[in-house]
């Protein structure tokens, strides 16, 4: 297994960090994110690994200019779901080498979904 794709439950960015939010207000939309990220994970019935490099990709659903540096609190969300569900032990530099954002042409339907892969080329148990 080269390669793991879990879909995401949103069409958009369910936080940002452009958000002008009373820090109340972002910290409970970051708790129903990691809440639906967690959801989306054990649904897609990961087996735990050692250690992956983790990307987190936007199909966007129009042509409207964005910066894939934006979802980086998405994927910090999904990063803390990833150890929360036990698929990594931790999500320091020991366990996720590489990470990053992908931002992908317009398509339908619109959607987001992470991809664990192995900078050795497989994923290990």
């Amino acid at each position: 297994m080269n390669e793991v794709t879990i879909p995401l439950p949103w069409t958009s960015p369910p936080v940002s960090q452009n958000d002008r939010q009373h820090h109340h207000v972002k910290a409970k939309a970051v708790a129903q994110a990691l809440a639906e990220a967690r959801l989306a994970i054990r649904a897609a019935q990961v087996e735990p690994v050692v250690g992956a490099i983790v990307t987190l990709h936007y199909r966007v659903p129009d042509r409207r200019r964005r910066d894939a540096d934006n979802l980086a609190v998405v994927l910090k969300v999904c990063q803390d779901a990833l150890v929360k569900e036990g698929v990594l032990p931790d999500d320091s530099w020991v366990c996720v080498p590489a990470s990053g954002c992908r931002i992908h042409p317009p398509g339908e339907p619109a959607a987001m979904w992470l991809t664990l892969s192995d900078p050795d080329g497989e994923l290990v148990a």
